[in-house]
């Protein structure tokens, strides 16, 4: 039943483009949605003969208010809603992530000499990103040869300067403008051939590497000759590797898909310069109920994110919801007509469905291997017995250590799959004062830890969100930050030290589980995790300071 006061809003909704957040009753962002006509789309949810899906009735009934953004057209929409979603994390949508986030390489081409490095996808204005990559040994490849064959910097400082090339230099791998050891003119035509090669067009990579030896040979300079020769080699080689489907030096992009019970895995196949290759496989969790282009949406939103090399024409089974938006936003990005394309016929189908075919390969190889790991039935035990919306892949616990309200510290440990990922780990080194008090300790260290600058490149590993947060402790500490964790929209629990009974916010009985329980034993190693973590940097930290005082 809507009411009386929801009513009064839909019946003001304006006739404009915009971006729309449904919220429960605890004003936690349940849902993001774009619309070229705010009143017809919203209204459209509480319509009592709309045909709805079982997924969107659920959260229907959970709506408790909305909040509009209206922009001058549907391109601006899109733009909204894709920060919005990624702001907000709301359940009801379909966020691509995988708890790591896949990398991008980096070039700083705002730089006078500009340097490679691994990023996480922040998009900078004075940088050129490539990627998505699949993996990190994928990415450390990949820059490894761009190294070896265009002698691109990996040093931080913006603007180096030495007397003498480091061991990079001497062996190299780079060509030490920090030195003067190369001209900008000579680095910068480097880095644009590196960009090139990275965005799969190597023919002119090589065409420009002949003409460099040519220059080089005709000043007698015959060791640089047989670098750039070694390179062209070495280039050639890798294209010799890539099937030539066509003589047209053509560039697509074939994207297949393949979902298995919320397990949803991408794999793109690429075409540049007519040669194809394997640009890899990206695995989600996909809420259910998600139509295949919905799916498609916010894979060409997270894939082609970045500022790198877009082809003209993109392959796919289906087109994706908002296709003309989409189609706008990456001819915007690549400066050129953009067009997605479903349902191919002759050669591109074929490759097209060579995509489909290998992710459906790929992803039944992966759960294959997945239901050897003793640790699954454990956490969905867990899951049943916590009544978790999914499994909890990755649970993050917290814990406070001080000596009377002295150097409080809190820490946050994290399991991924039951296990300990110890490069997650964070310490918090708490602000208030130096009072004992437990619940606004960890309130704060939970706010903190919950609240993103999306201009904060230190804020980046926030965006991994966890499926279930464990507080150490009973009802008082789950009292405090009851209202922080709940507009996250995150389950949570607290596990009292005494006897180690779960407790939820709002319900007065614990529960209790077996004391040989494996599902207890995950909480309560992330627990004990959590207090050997706490404690650790606390004594460090007491340490710390009792040496300066000496």
């Amino acid at each position: 039943m809507i009411s009386e006061r929801l009513q009064i809003k839909i019946g003001l909704l304006p006739e404009q483009s915009g971006v729309y957040l449904m919220k429960n009753s605890s004003g936690a962002v349940i849902y993001v949605g774009k619309a070229v006509n705010l009143k017809r789309r919203v209204s459209s949810y509480f319509h009592d003969s709309a045909d709805h899906s079982p997924k969107t009735r659920l959260m229907i009934s959970e709506i408790d208010d909305f909040e509009l953004i209206t922009v001058s057209n549907e391109l601006e929409a899109l733009l909204l809603e894709c920060s919005l979603i990624k702001k907000y994390r709301p359940p009801y949508n379909i966020l691509l992530k995988d708890g790591k986030g896949y990398p991008f390489i980096e070039i700083t081409t705002g730089d006078t000499f500009p340097a490679i490095r691994k990023s996480k996808g922040k998009v900078s204005p004075e940088s050129r990103m490539f990627g998505p990559y699949p993996s990190s040994d994928t990415i450390r490849s990949a820059i490894s040869e761009v190294r070896k064959r265009f002698g691109i910097r990996i040093c931080q400082d913006r603007n180096p300067k030495r007397g003498r090339p480091c061991l990079y230099g001497h062996i190299g791998l780079c060509l030490a403008p920090c030195c003067g050891k190369t001209t900008r003119e000579e680095y910068g035509e480097s880095v644009r051939l590196a960009c090139k090669f990275l965005g799969g067009s190597i023919e002119e990579s090589v065409s420009a590497l002949r003409r460099k030896m040519e220059e080089e040979s005709e000043r007698m300079n015959f060791e640089k000759c047989s670098v750039i020769l070694r390179n062209i080699r070495s280039i050639e080689k890798l294209a010799e590797r890539q099937v030539i489907i066509s003589d047209k030096k053509e560039n697509r992009d074939y994207i297949g898909f393949h979902e298995a019970d919320g397990d949803l895995l991408f794999k793109v196949l690429i075409v540049r310069d007519g040669r194809l290759d394997d640009r890899g496989e990206y695995r989600f969790s996909s809420p259910g109920e998600i139509s295949d282009r919905e799916k498609l949406k916010a894979f060409l939103l997270f894939y082609y994110g970045g500022n790198g090399f877009i082809p003209p024409e993109i392959y796919s089974s289906c087109l994706p919801e908002d296709n003309g938006a989409i189609e706008s936003l990456l001819s915007e990005k690549a400066g050129r007509r953009v067009r997605i394309c479903a349902a191919p016929r002759g050669r591109n189908r074929e490759l097209q469905e060579l995509a489909a075919s290998n992710a459906k390969s790929a992803l039944e190889a992966a759960r294959a291997a997945e239901r050897n790991d003793p640790m699954l039935p454990r956490l969905e035990e867990l899951q049943r017995l916590l009544r978790l919306p999914s499994r909890p892949d990755r649970i993050e616990t917290y814990d406070i250590s001080n000596l009377s309200g002295k150097n409080a510290v809190g820490s946050m440990t994290v399991l991924t799959r039951g296990r300990p990922d110890k490069s997650k780990y964070r310490k918090f080194r708490i602000r208030g004062k130096d009072t004992p008090d437990d619940f606004a300790m960890m309130r704060e260290m939970l706010t903190r830890r919950l609240s993103i600058d999306e201009n904060d490149p230190k804020d980046e590993w926030k965006r991994e969100t966890p499926d279930l947060i464990i507080i150490d402790g009973g009802k008082g500490q789950l009292g405090a930050v009851a209202d922080v964790i709940g507009k996250a929209g995150i389950p949570f629990a607290g596990l009292a030290k005494r006897n180690e009974e779960i407790y939820f916010h709002g319900e007065s009985a614990p529960l209790v589980l077996p004391k040989d329980s494996p599902a207890l034993a995950i909480i309560r190693l992330g627990r004990d995790e959590a207090h050997r973590f706490a404690i650790t940097y606390h004594r460090k930290l007491r340490e710390r300071i009792d040496g300066k005082r000496k």
